[in-house]
Formats: structure tokens, C-alpha cells, sequence
């Protein structure tokens, strides 16, 4: 693919915020993760089952950083949950700007999870069909929907993906 002059500082940019958001949940750095959206960013997980469906009833719905922010607290401070390390691959990146100026990202993704005691499995698939903003800050996301292929683990989503 050829990209003009012109698209690649914001394709770098955008390449960086997927890069920042990954490194932020694998790292455990969940009060970060709500800054990745702009104030009314939505956040989003539906199986791919439904999507395929046309349901469109998600699993997880935020609709702003506020409701992210107070997951992370009931995370740190409310919820009791195994803790894992996770380590997130993405892959398959595509960037396409929007007609009103944003960008439409997609991309897929696979999650493992180790625990304290050292054992590694596969926790998720899926993809992130992203809305991305350009904002006087750098790029956020706008919407953020995960897809996840993973029938098994939607009882097991604490963290987000």
C-alpha cells in the first residue's frame, strides 16, 4: 500500500496508540487505560457470535472515561479475581481515514494469560474495530469494540482486552 506524505505522521501516531494501549494492560497500568478515549470514548465487547447475528447487545458497555475510571477502581479495590499477567499480540493492522477526519482502525488479536505460578494459556481471540480521533493530544479512541471469537471466556472477562 502506498501512503502519501500527508497520512503518515497521523499513521504513526495511530500505530503508537495501539502500541501505548497494549503495553499499558500488559504492564498492569489499568488507571492509564481510560486516557486512551476521549471523554465520551465507548469501550465495547461483543462475541462474534452476536455480531454475526446481528445482535448487537454487547457483553461490557462504557460510554465514557468515567464508568472506565470506576471500573478500575471496583478492579483495584471492590473485585476479588485471580491475578494473571497477560501479554497481548496484535496483528493485521489496516488504518483507514474517514470522511469526517477520523480514522477507522482494525486489527486482530490474541491475549495469553500466565499466572503467579507460571502457567501460560491462550485467554482470548478476536479483533478491535477501532474509531479513532485525532485530537489536539494525539490520537484517542473514539470507540473501541472488541470482538471477541472466544465463546468460553465471557464469563471470565474482568480486565479489560
Amino acid at each position: 500500500m502506498r501512503v502519501l506524505s500527508s497520512e503518515a505522521a497521523p499513521i504513526c501516531a495511530i500505530r503508537v496508540l495501539l502500541d501505548d494501549y497494549t503495553a499499558c494492560l500488559d504492564r498492569d497500568e489499568l488507571e492509564r487505560w481510560p486516557e486512551f478515549f476521549v471523554p465520551d470514548g465507548i469501550y465495547k465487547v461483543l462475541s462474534r457470535e452476536n455480531v454475526e447475528r446481528g445482535l448487537s447487545a454487547p457483553l461490557i458497555y462504557y460510554y465514557s472515561r468515567g464508568m472506565m475510571r470506576d471500573r478500575v477502581t471496583a478492579l483495584r479495590d471492590a473485585l476479588t479475581y485471580e491475578f494473571v499477567y497477560t501479554r497481548h499480540l496484535v496483528s493485521g493492522t489496516q488504518i483507514a481515514r474517514l470522511s469526517d477526519g477520523a480514522y477507522r482502525v482494525t486489527s486482530t488479536f490474541a491475549i495469553y494469560q500466565s499466572t503467579e505460578e507460571g502457567v501460560t494459556r491462550l485467554f482470548c481471540v478476536g479483533g478491535y474495530e477501532d474509531r479513532v480521533a485525532m485530537t489536539p493530544d494525539g490520537p484517542c479512541f473514539a470507540e473501541r469494540t472488541v470482538v471477541v471469537d472466544t465463546f468460553g471466556v465471557l464469563n471470565l472477562i474482568a480486565v479489560p482486552l
